[in-house]
């Protein structure tokens, strides 16, 4: 059974990248060895499948169908910057989601619960919504660590309408994505858009 790696996420609006595009640009400028992901690549990713069985699609379809119904569209904002784990070794630079709205985390703990119930692994830590900018390489000065928690960023607010079930093909030049399918939430699927 052929098998694709797939990823269940929400995509961002133009004006969202484009503020993330400046502010990437701003931070290479350090020439810090840093993987920046491609601003056409950021999403709000909900659940990472990994390789999963074609035939699963639908099925995982259906699921999160079951979920989206119950919710109606809402609003994301997107500001702050910071780093996984810690300042002390930074591995990943991100950008944050405050102030999300429990339906937000109460769809990405439903497909998480849900989706277990068909062979995929439960999350083991709370989902934490944000937007992975950049994967550090080697070890980075102090003075782009600073610059990372002194550094202010408002990349305003977008509508979630969709949730999308991603593949994500691996290449050298980077991940190329594709989206499979596309499942409305509840008042678009009635034609209600806000």
């Amino acid at each position: 059974m052929a098998k694709i790696r797939t990823f269940i996420a929400i995509e961002l609006s133009d004006s969202v990248r484009q503020k993330i595009a400046e502010l990437q640009e701003e931070l290479k400028r350090d020439r810090e060895k840093i993987s920046w992901t491609k601003p056409g690549n950021i999403h709000l990713t909900l659940k990472f499948l990994g390789d999963t069985e074609e035939s699963k699609i639908d099925r995982i379809a259906g699921i999160i169908n079951g979920i989206a119904s119950d919710y109606q569209s809402f609003s994301l904002s997107v500001s702050g910057l910071g780093v996984f784990p810690n300042f002390r070794r930074p591995r990943v630079i991100w950008v944050g989601m405050p102030n999300s709205p429990a339906s937000l985390i109460e769809i990405a703990e439903k497909i998480d619960s849900n989706l277990a119930e068909i062979g995929f692994p439960q999350e083991d830590k709370r989902f934490s919504p944000h937007l992975t900018i950049g994967r550090v390489k080697a070890e980075v000065s102090n003075g782009f660590i600073e610059k990372i928690k002194s550094r202010q960023f408002d990349g305003g607010e977008f509508n979630v309408n969709e949730i999308l079930i991603m593949k994500s093909d691996l290449h050298p030049a980077g991940a190329v994505y594709t989206q499979l399918q596309k499942i409305a939430l509840r008042n678009q699927k009635e034609g209600l858009y806000e």
